[in-house]
């Protein structure tokens, strides 16, 4: 909290030196000087601090070092630029100006990680940030949870497991060195120890002996969580092993969403795809170039697959051809695999550098996709995948996208395996998309691309036969 609204005023003090550095030396003065500046500037430090948060620079501090914090701190602050940008139409009278916006914003990014190293340098106790957990049960749910702890997936937990309480008639699965033998009530152990959260995994119906102790931690301030909200926030996962459906009805909110904000969203993925069209039409002539080269003028430099979108509606997905043209010549839809014979020369770096997708955004133009969703899987595999993974047709709920959050976390797959593991990051989005989940999701895939960052080397690929 303290960094936070620390951050705020050194955010509101940036848009003065902005404007000062901006207009220092001329002599004519107006409104961008006067009263007018206090609510632009305070409108500025409101989106930056939001887009820190959002990127959770105040949940998981320098949880990858200091040049990991530098970049995930860069990427908020261009989700803010790209935020402000689209408010400015909106808004037009908290504009301060191209040069002093640019001054503001360059001396902000410079002071908070000025301030991000001095302040964890000399002043943080690393500790005193985790949230201090009890978990509620010692069955096998409780043993998933332990485990997620233990292995710290995307770097340092910012959990402490003070341990398991032990249920009455529950076997115990997880470390016998873990369990809590306490003769107190549980709300009195947790004020002792000071427990921040209690993540509730009895595995069956709660016993109703329980009940008070855990009221009586909900009045004291104790969270009190499921585990599909832990696995959420921690790994932004929706834990579908165990999830069952009463659960999800009544926790999907994401289903449905407001017209205008359909409406919003449909606009940003038009005015985006039209904008990259513009920018990538000098890659996208070379690449059908090299295509028509590779292939010395046989074949088509397009392919056009048909694929699931929303509703289960199937539509024609557009790409740069990477296989050879015969590469399902008996009609088969296959998995393609890693080093896939049938991928071309120019095919293999198409896909390496995702331009191979670039043609999409036609798909997007016509609203068969979005540029961020589940990836639209072929009819052949949808109908498989929907009998054998449960909770498979939810992802048909949201239009389809050209990246996705299981793109940018899981990466790409080859089994079905894999694709019930990525079913648990398009539950997340399903369940939480919106205009800033779309932009996060896009950094972090431009970071993919362009560093070789994220999730997508480890995994197989998992694009689709004939693409």
């Amino acid at each position: 909290m303290m960094l936070l609204i620390i951050e705020s005023l050194l955010a509101t003090l940036a848009v003065y030196v902005g404007v000062a550095v901006r207009f220092s030396g001329l002599e004519h003065h107006d409104d961008i000087h006067g009263e007018m500046l206090f609510p632009r500037a305070i409108f500025f430090a409101l989106v930056i601090v939001t887009s820190l948060a959002a990127m959770g620079r105040y949940q998981r501090l320098m949880n990858e070092g200091f040049s990991g914090e530098l970049l995930q701190v860069g990427l908020s602050f261009l989700v803010a630029l790209v935020s402000m940008s689209m408010l400015f139409y909106v808004f037009p009278d908290l504009f301060i100006g191209r040069g002093a916006f640019g001054y503001a914003l360059a001396f902000c990014f410079l002071i908070l990680m000025a301030l991000r190293y001095f302040f964890f340098r000399f002043m943080l106790d690393w500790e005193l940030l985790k949230r201090r957990v009890i978990v509620f049960g010692t069955g096998a749910h409780a043993r998933i949870i332990a485990e997620t702890l233990q292995r710290n997936t995307g770097g340092p937990s910012d959990c402490i497991l003070i341990g398991h309480w032990p249920v009455s008639g529950q076997t115990i699965q997880v470390n016998p060195a873990d369990v809590i033998w306490d003769t107190r009530q549980l709300n009195e152990y947790a004020v002792q120890h000071r427990v921040d959260e209690v993540v509730m995994v009895a595995d069956h119906a709660l016993p109703e002996l329980y009940l008070n102790e855990i009221q009586e931690c909900k009045a004291l301030g104790i969270r009190i969580m499921d585990i599909h909200e832990f696995f959420e926030r921690e790994r932004h996962i929706i834990l579908t092993d165990i999830m069952d459906p009463a659960w999800w009805l009544f926790h999907s909110d994401g289903l449905y969403r407001e017209p205008w904000s359909e409406g919003i969203k449909k606009l940003f993925d038009i005015s985006i795809s039209l904008l990259l069209l513009l920018i990538t039409s000098p890659v996208m002539l070379l690449a059908a170039l090299a295509i028509l080269i590779d292939s010395k003028g046989s074949g088509p430099i397009f392919y056009t697959q048909e694929r699931v979108g929303y509703g289960g509606r199937i539509f024609s997905v557009m790409k740069f051809r990477s296989m050879h043209p015969d590469a399902e010549k008996d009609g088969i839809p296959r998995w393609a695999a890693r080093n896939d014979a049938r991928i071309t020369r120019v095919g293999r770096f198409l896909r390496s550098t995702r331009i191979d997708e670039l043609p999409q955004f036609f798909n997007v133009l016509k609203g068969e996709m979005s540029l961020v969703g589940p990836r639209p899987e072929r009819p052949a595999f949808v109908s498989q995948l929907k009998v054998r993974i449960p909770y498979y047709a939810e992802r048909l709920r949201v239009k389809p996208g050209i990246t996705g959050w299981a793109q940018i976390r899981y990466g790409y797959g080859a089994s079905e395996e894999d694709a019930a593991e990525k079913l648990k990051y398009d539950l997340y989005y399903v369940k939480n998309h919106g205009l800033f989940l779309d932009l996060l999701v896009l950094i972090h895939t431009v970071e993919v691309v362009l560093f070789g960052q994220g999730a997508s080397g480890p995994k197989p690929d998992m694009k689709h036969q004939g693409g």
